[in-house]
C-alpha cells in the first residue's frame, strides 16, 4: 500500500504561530497531512482546584494530559507555581507544556513513560522510599480512564486525590469538516486517532455520513492502549486493519506510517 494522504484526529493547538508537529514532520516526508479536531472542551471546577494548588498536603501533581494543564493555567498564581516542585506527566507534548508554566525550576519526570500504566509504575518506584503517605492531586477529565488511579490506588502509601476539571463534548465542526476533507481529497490511506473519545466523536460522525472506518484501503493508527482497545471494542465484529504507536510521539506516529505496506 503506497501511503499519500494522513488524516489525523487530534485537538489543534490554540497557537496559530505555533507549527504541529505531527503535521511538520509528515509533510517533510512527502505525506500529504490534515488534523481535525474531534472533540472540544469545558472546564469545570476551576474554583475547587485553585484551592487545592494552595494546599501543602500534596507531594506532587499528576498530568496526563495537556488540558487539564491549560485548566491549572487559568488559576496558577506565583506562589502556588514556586509550591510545586515536583509534577509527574504522561507524554513529551505535556511535560513541555507544564515546562512553560512551571519554569525551569521544577522538577517534571515521567514523560517518556510512553502510557498511564507505565507513568503509574514511574510515580510508584519514585515515592517508593518515601515515610509516611504520599499524596498526589490529579487533575483530569470528566472520561478519564481507570488505568493510573487504579494502579495507584492499589498503593498503601500513595493517596490519589483526583479532581475533574475539563469535559469533553464533540467538536461541533467535525461532520462538516470531515465531509469537506472527503469532497477535497477522498478517502485518507491513514487515519490517526488520540484518544478514545476522539474514536468515539469520529465513529459516530462517519456512520452519519456514510465513511466505513473498515474500509481495507483504510489504515487505523492508535496512540495508547486505551485508544486501540476503544477502536477494536467498538469495530470488533468488523474486519479492518489497525497499528498502534508504542510511543505517544510525531517520530513513532512517522515510523508505523512508513512500515505500512
Amino acid at each position: 500500500m503506497s501511503v499519500k494522504t494522513v488524516l489525523l484526529f487530534r485537538s489543534k493547538t490554540d497557537d496559530a504561530s505555533n507549527e504541529d508537529v505531527y503535521e511538520k514532520l509528515l509533510h517533510d516526508h512527502g505525506y500529504h497531512v490534515k488534523t481535525i479536531s474531534p472533540i472540544q472542551f469545558r472546564f469545570i471546577n476551576i474554583d475547587l482546584l485553585s484551592t487545592k494548588l494552595k494546599s501543602h498536603d500534596y507531594y506532587g501533581l499528576i498530568f496526563t494530559s495537556k488540558r487539564a494543564v491549560e485548566a491549572v493555567q487559568r488559576v496558577l498564581t506565583d506562589n502556588d507555581r514556586q509550591r510545586w516542585q515536583r509534577i509527574y506527566v504522561e507524554g513529551p507534548a505535556t511535560g513541555t507544556l507544564v515546562k512553560e508554566l512551571f519554569g525551569s525550576t521544577t522538577k517534571i519526570l515521567g514523560a517518556e513513560s510512553g502510557g498511564s500504566e507505565l507513568l503509574a509504575d514511574f510515580i510508584i518506584k519514585d515515592v517508593r522510599d518515601i515515610e509516611g503517605t504520599v499524596n498526589l492531586l490529579f487533575p483530569c477529565a470528566q472520561a478519564r480512564l481507570d488505568l493510573l488511579p487504579k494502579r495507584l490506588s492499589s498503593e498503601r502509601a500513595i493517596h490519589l486525590d483526583e479532581i475533574i476539571v475539563y469535559e469533553t463534548i464533540p467538536s461541533d465542526s467535525l461532520e462538516q469538516e470531515l465531509n469537506e476533507y472527503l469532497k477535497n481529497h477522498g478517502v485518507p490511506n491513514v487515519i490517526g486517532f488520540f484518544s478514545p473519545s476522539g474514536f468515539d466523536s469520529v465513529f459516530k460522525a462517519s456512520q452519519r455520513i456514510g465513511l466505513d472506518l473498515t474500509n481495507n484501503k483504510i489504515v487505523l493508527i492508535s496512540f495508547g492502549k486505551t485508544t486501540s482497545a476503544a477502536i477494536r471494542n467498538c469495530l470488533e465484529s468488523s474486519s479492518f486493519d489497525e497499528r498502534s504507536c508504542l510511543k505517544p510521539t510525531a517520530e513513532e506516529f512517522l515510523r508505523v506510517v512508513q512500515n505500512i505496506q
